[in-house]
This record gives structure tokens, sequence and C-alpha cells, in this order.
């Protein structure tokens, strides 16, 4: 019995030791303090890849970044982030390299604002009750991983860990995105950041100054009262535009508009536009989201207004939803990057492989162009020559050069057809979109996000995005419009009869 005994306390004991390879298991945040942080910091530094390139930190969620969290991982991810800041020779994006909380920036800032590398950090629950943490550099650029750079972890969380890892969190690096929009007691953060946005495209431009009389400040809502007049008052600080209470000097317009998304998430668009003697300058626009709350007779105000919360995600089944409105993504007018779009019938049939007719403008400078088609009915496609490639076609022209397009045969009735200024997705006529760019980079980035529009390379009508889809899409141009707004444009033409 005693013999009995003595074994089964010894297998008790046994039991109670760690093994070796728990024992030699660092907690989470021993590996961040004695490996993550230093190796992180050495990689910004002598890898090849990052130099002098602008990196952001941020949390990933399925291999993209996430703009709602949890504490855990946004807790990792700023420690990273502060000793990135720290380090000499780092440069961090201008939304993580403010200084605190606020959206202040210096007029240096803009050299910050072109992101080539996301330092992403993911935190996973895996099957067997542990945990995983990996770091891994994703090139904005290519949409690929860079090689020769990570790091990972796996082990147990304390309870505080998990606690953490259970509470949801906003991340404000993305605060003003359509997943994370500003508030009605944010607009003095919303405000900062257009005005930042509009300071560093304001800079780009080499032409005279933009001069606004403190009495042609546009406002769009009640709701955002004042919110144009501090954008300008943030202008004028950052020595990007000049405010003058003489109408008589001013040579532009700010104004702001927001233009409703779906229930109470609304895209503020903030502009600047010239007037018609200032030939030299050109319309620029920004844009961030915002929530408007819903208040009835009663005074009672929509829920959704609470602090960051996202929006809820339309639902296809559910028309009110769906986008009935335009879009609206300003372009330059008359002053266009190209000419107005026009319909004409091909002088000879070797200018087509099939029955078409040609959609034709005038470049009025060395650009980029895309075509797009709104099919009536049948969605948003991207076009493509007889080649039909499956990346995204672009033609190239030079300044007063004709481009000519081939599009499925049409009327080329002037009375049939008339140019519009909207993204107007109307169901019962065919849009022809031209979308111009006068910078290659931009031009790779933009191609890429057309690349998600299916292809129309023949006569037949081909499905393409709608509905809540189309919607997302189109966000999302609007926002590479906003960015990006001096080297876009954009022209289109509705056809009434499609034969």
């Amino acid at each position: 019995m005693t013999r009995k005994i003595l074994v089964l306390f010894v297998l008790v004991i046994a039991q109670s030791i760690p093994t070796t390879a728990e024992s030699r298991e660092k907690s989470l945040d021993r590996w961040l303090d004695s490996e993550l942080v230093p190796y992180v910091r050495q990689q910004l530094v002598v890898h090849p890849r990052f130099k002098n390139e602008t990196v952001m930190f941020v949390v990933l969620k399925d291999n993209a970044p996430a703009s709602i969290s949890n504490d855990l991982a946004l807790s990792l991810r700023n420690q990273l982030l502060e000793a990135a800041i720290d380090s000499s020779g780092v440069s961090i994006g201008w939304q993580q390299g403010r200084s605190g909380a606020s959206l202040e920036s210096r007029p240096d800032d803009c050299t910050n604002d072109d992101v080539h590398y996301f330092i992403g950090l993911e935190l996973r629950q895996e099957l067997d009750s542990r945990y995983s943490v990996s770091v891994r550099a994703l090139d904005l650029e290519d949409r690929t991983w860079v090689t020769g750079f990570g790091k990972q972890w796996h082990g147990r969380l304390s309870t505080i860990q998990r606690q953490a890892m259970r509470q949801r969190s906003v991340d404000e690096t993305f605060l003003g995105a359509r997943d994370v929009p500003f508030t009605l007691a944010q607009t003095d953060l919303l405000a900062a950041n257009l005005a930042h946005q509009l300071s560093c495209t304001l800079r780009k431009q080499m032409e005279e100054e933009y001069v606004v009389a403190t009495s042609d400040t546009v406002a769009a809502s009640d709701d955002l009262n004042g919110t144009v007049e501090l954008i300008g008052n943030n202008l004028a600080s950052r020595q990007a535009l000049r405010l003058t209470t003489d109408s008589g000097q001013s040579n532009a317009t700010l104004s702001g508009k927001a233009h409703q998304i779906s229930d109470v998430l609304y895209q503020y668009w903030l502009t600047v536009t010239p007037d018609s003697d200032a030939k030299d300058l050109a319309a620029l626009s920004v844009s961030a989201y915002i929530v408007i709350p819903d208040v009835d007779q009663n005074g009672i105000v929509s829920s959704r207004s609470e602090l960051n919360q996202p929006p809820r995600e339309a639902v296809a089944t559910n028309l009110r939803y769906a986008r009935t409105n335009p879009v609206s993504i300003p372009n330059s007018g008359d002053k266009g990057l190209i000419g107005p779009l026009s319909i004409s019938a091909p002088l000879s049939s070797s200018s087509c492989f099939w029955p078409c007719s040609l959609l034709q403008t005038r470049a009025n400078t060395d650009a980029i162009v895309f075509f797009l088609e709104h099919q009536a009915g049948h969605g948003l496609v991207r076009l493509a020559g007889e080649d039909c490639r499956k990346r995204t076609a672009a033609r190239i022209a030079r300044n007063g050069d004709m481009l000519s397009f081939p599009i499925s045969r049409t009327t080329t009735d002037s009375r049939n057809w008339n140019e519009t200024f909207d993204w107007d997705m109307a169901q019962d006529r065919d849009t022809f979109f031209a979308v111009v760019v006068t910078n290659s980079d931009i031009a790779r980035s933009l191609a890429n996000h057309i690349d998600s529009l299916p292809l129309r390379c023949s006569t037949s009508m081909r499905p393409g995005l709608k509905d809540a889809t189309l919607n997302k899409w189109l966000e999302t141009f609007a926002d590479i419009t906003a960015r990006s707004s001096e080297h876009i444009d954009w022209r289109a033409i509705q056809v009434r009869d499609i034969t």
C-alpha cells in the first residue's frame, strides 16, 4: 500500500512539472520586448525594401488591414508603432506619425502621405486553445508580401490578455473611412483631416495661389454648420491657400457637401473650385465619411449615431439600402484632361473586328485612359479591345491626339446621347466612362481596382457589378479619385437608344 501511494505521488508531481518545450515557451510580452520590437526596428533600417520608404503599422484580419479589431491586437500594434517612431531613419505614415491623438500636421507631413508598405500584425486563436501572432510586411503597389521579413509567436495568453482580445476596438488610423466614419462630435477632427488632405493636394500645384473670400465658403448641411469655415482656417494656417475678406481679390470658392450613401452614412466632399477667369487653376476635391444621425419628430436620435459604430452592411434583399442617387465624383468639366465624349460610325470595316461604333475624345495632355460601361440593367463592366486581355487594358494618349475606342454598335445620332457629370447608374440607359490618369503609379493602382470589374470585349452583354457590390466599388473609386484628384479626371456619356 505504501509503495502504491508513493508511485501515485510521483505521477502527480510529474504531471505538474512543465515539459521542456513548455518551460521554454515565452510569454507574449517577453517575446514582444526581447524579440519582435528589436527585430522590426532593425529590419526597417537594414532591409533594402524599406530604404527611403514610408510605412504604416496595421492589424491584419484574413490577410487584409482591419479597421475594427480588438484591444489586445491594437495594443501590440501600438507598441511596435511607438518603437518605430522612436527609431532614427524610419518614416511613418502621417496618420500614425501625428502627435498624440490630434490630427494637427506640419507642412512637411505631406511627404509621409505616400505609404508604400503596411507592417501587419495578425492575432489568431488556434485549434489547440493556443494563440499565434504573426508579423509580415505588405507591398501596397505589388500587393505581395515582402520576402525575408517576418516573425511569429505561438503560446498561451494570460487571463487579462484574453479579456483584452474580446474587447472590440476601432483603429483610429482609418478614421474617416467607410467602416470608421466620423461623428458629429468629431467635426473638428473631420475638418483637420480634410484640411490635411487638401493642403497636401494644393501643395502639388505649381500654378498661382488659391485665394478664397471668407464670404464665399459654402456649407452643405445644417448638421455640419461651420465645418467649411473651420477647414478654411486650417488651410490658411498651413499656408495652403489664402483667405481674404475682399471678395474682389478671390479666385476660388471653398465648398463642402455631404452625399448620403445609405441610412445615416454620408460621404462629405470638400472642393475648391476656381473662378471662371482663373484659367491656371484646377478644381480639387477630397472626402471622408461621417455619420449624420436621423432625428425623428420627437427629437429621438438614431442609435446608429454612437461614436465610431460602423454602419450596417447593405442587405441585397432590402431595397432601401440600394443606391438610387448618382454618386458625386467631381471632374474638371470644360477644363478636363480630355475633351467631351462623342459617338461616331467607323470610316471603314477595318476599324473594328465586330459590328461597332467608336467612342471618341481628344486628349488635352499626355495621359493613360481606361474605358468603362454601365450596361442598362446589367451592371458596370470594364471594356477591352480585340485582344480581350484579362488584365485591365489602357490606352496611351498624347496631347492633342484624337482617341477612338470601339464599342458595341449603337446610335450615332447626337440627339440620342448626352454628357453627364455624375456616375448615374440609370437602369434605362447605357453610360460610357473614360477615366484619365496622368501619373503612372496612380494608373497602376487604379488598374488594380478596375481589375475587379467584369470584362466585356464583344457585342454580347456581360453581367457586371450591381447593387451593394457596385456601391462598394464606387466608394473605393471615389476615395482613390479624392486622394489623387490632380492626376485623375473622367468624362461620361449616356446613350438613350441602344441597338
